[in-house]
């Protein structure tokens, strides 16, 4: 193989390649490979109204679908109608593709709009969301709500009981509509007419493997996005504005190139100035930007990266000694080592934006501050607080001369690596006996979902609806998996009736200062349809246990944001306010600026 002067083979994008070039590279075919389709590089290459984007995916084995194997989650929100749209601080909106949702009592009602239309020319109506909720209730065993396709453009669920709106909004009105009637109704015969569990499952596995490819949303029209995808080959993929869509005539920007990834990487093509946006932050790109490119907003989401506490260890279910964890650790550092956005100092089990929502500003500036710098002097006061000793080593010790031992879980994903190991050596250096492995992908599930460590590294979902969720199991949430109010303690060990700082903050408050509350009560009122007042003072509730017990420990909550191309193209002014945050499925604003004429060609009037 033949090499230029930057150690690269010819024909591929390298040093002194300029976008045109790779771009015309693309379109030759030759030693980068030939395209397919019909569409004219030139048109591309000469056109300033093309917007480029990464596509991270191999183009000729990606499937697209819910329950598809290889579905490309960082690529089909674009190529479908959101059904909601939310931002990290405020109420999820309904896209324009959901006429409305009326709720009443345990009753949801979902509107359709009319006038969409899948690429193939076919309505998109309510039976399209219907055939996936059917399809959904065969392949997954989690609890739903249950649909009646009242007409062709409504559904109605009834849920087990009354929810607060947020949580049906969730339920009824999250993701995208993505699954049209006319491929997948075959579909949900085959799993009808399945008698046997056996058969089911082969159907299953058939459905994961044989979702539409991108050549067969291509040719059988299966998007209903306001840009439909007219080029697919192994290099890039060619959208271009789907002029049937309701909003067609706001869109800006004709026609999006995307890139395969597969053989330059992404910072490459930022290093060069190929792509004209991207979310995230630049700072964390290896190499230099272009100088075309800018950050444009930056902001802190919802979710982040926390320690998952289990309680049953006895060490742990000692509030000192997870205060002392929480002082010995350098939270600011590991989050700076991990890349993980802003390290916590108040501690409520919420993200700073859903704090900002949910909580009045008195009773935020109230809660106390735990500071994310180490502090072994603080720690160790802490620790004698609870009775523990220092031995001849200095291991720390409890009254019956146990040391003070657990054991840490963590992914194998190299920032939860690089933040594990800083961990490990900080509580070690500081006289815990303590222990790390790292977990491997096939292993993670089942660990996080067992418990089966003390500590586990993992993530974390702020919001009140998902983080205080006492009836769920899962580990970003408080992890409970209580329903009943009877209840003594979770599986983990953490107790269901609890004791509360009367005062906000007030963390060495004392017995006559506090009140009993029941956590499962707590939550019933959040996720009950109530005022707005009652839900307040809920939330408020759980947050003023949460900042005094430390039943998880937060590290940082993940800051995010966008960049792009401003030389070529004019964003959004900076007044727009959360419009840089908001996002449907896949979380990127990118794509939902793009598919509401937002972003616009320098100069365009």
């Amino acid at each position: 193989m033949n090499t230029g002067p930057d150690g690269r083979s010819h024909g591929r994008a390298g040093a002194g390649w300029t976008r045109r070039e790779y771009l015309a590279a693309l379109g030759a075919g030759g030693a980068v490979g030939s395209l397919a389709g019909c569409t004219e590089t030139n048109d591309i290459v000469d056109s300033p109204e093309v917007f480029g984007y990464q596509f991270p995916y191999d183009a000729e084995t990606t499937h697209v679908g819910p329950w598809s194997t290889s579905d490309p989650d960082s690529f089909y929100p674009l190529i479908y109608e959101a059904r909601s749209y939310a931002a990290p601080a405020s109420d999820r909106q309904l896209g324009d593709v959901v006429e409305s949702v009326d709720v009443d009592g345990a009753t949801a009602t979902v509107t359709f709009a009319d006038g969409f239309t899948w690429w193939s020319g076919e309505p998109v109506t309510a039976r399209d969301t219907w055939v996936h909720d059917e399809i959904h209730s065969h392949v997954s065993s989690e609890s739903a709500p249950s649909v009646e396709l009242v007409d062709e453009y409504t559904l109605r669920y009834e849920f087990e009981r009354p929810l607060d709106r947020p949580l049906v909004l969730s339920e009824v009105a999250s993701g995208a509509v993505r699954t049209p009637v006319e491929f997948y109704e075959p579909w949900l015969d085959r799993l009808r007419e399945a008698t046997t569990d056996d058969r089911t499952e082969e159907v299953v596995a058939d459905l994961r493997t044989e979702s539409p490819g991108l050549e067969t949303l291509l040719d059988e029209g299966l998007g209903c996005g306001p840009y439909e995808l007219t080029e697919v080959s192994i290099n890039r993929l060619v959208l271009e504005r789907f002029d049937d869509h309701p909003r067609a005539e706001e869109i800006s920007i004709p026609r999006l190139w995307l890139p395969v990834v597969q053989e330059v990487s992404i910072e490459n093509l930022i290093k060069k100035g190929w792509l004209d946006g991207g979310t995230g932050t630049l700072h964390d790109e290896r190499g230099s930007p272009a100088e075309n490119l800018e950050q444009i907003a930056r902001y802190r989401t919802t979710s982040g990266s926390k320690l998952v506490l289990d309680w049953r260890n006895d060490h742990l279910a000692r509030r000192g000694v997870r205060r002392a964890i929480l002082a010995a650790i350098p939270v600011d550092d590991v989050v700076e080592v991990a890349s993980w956005g802003e390290p916590t100092a108040r501690q409520t089990g919420l993200a700073g934006p859903a704090e900002r929502r949910w909580l009045p500003e008195s009773v935020r500036e109230s809660f106390h501050e735990y500071p994310v710098e180490a502090d072994t002097e603080r720690a160790a006061e802490h620790m004698r607080a609870a009775g523990y000793t220092r031995d001849e080593n200095d291991t720390w010790r409890d009254e019956d001369d146990r040391r003070a031992r657990f054991n840490i879980g963590t992914p194998v994903w190299d920032d939860f690596v690089s933040a594990g190991s800083m961990i490990e050596s900080s509580l070690g250096r500081f006289g815990f006996d303590v222990s790390i492995d790292r977990v491997p992908n096939t292993r993670i599930h089942y660990e996080v979902t067992q418990h089966t460590y003390d500590v586990m590294l993992w993530s974390f979902d702020g919001r009140p609806h998902r983080a205080y969720d006492v009836t769920s199991d899962g580990a970003t949430s408080i992890g409970y998996g209580v329903s009943d109010a009877s209840t003594a303690s979770s599986s983990q060990g953490k107790p269901v009736e609890v004791r509360v700082p009367r005062t906000p903050g007030d963390v060495d408050a004392p017995e006559s200062d506090r009140r009993t509350v029941n956590l499962v009560d707590v939550w019933r009122t959040i996720r009950r349809p109530t005022d707005r007042s009652s839900t307040v003072d809920a939330v408020s509730t759980f947050a003023t246990w949460w900042n005094d017990a430390l039943p998880d420990v937060y590290l940082g909550t993940e800051v995010t944001g966008l960049w792009g191309n401003t030389r070529d193209f004019e964003w959004p002014s900076e007044e727009t306010g959360s419009a840089y945050g908001t996002a449907g499925p896949g979380g990127n604003p990118v794509f939902h600026m793009l598919k509401h004429g937002a972003i616009r060609p320098a100069g365009d009037e």
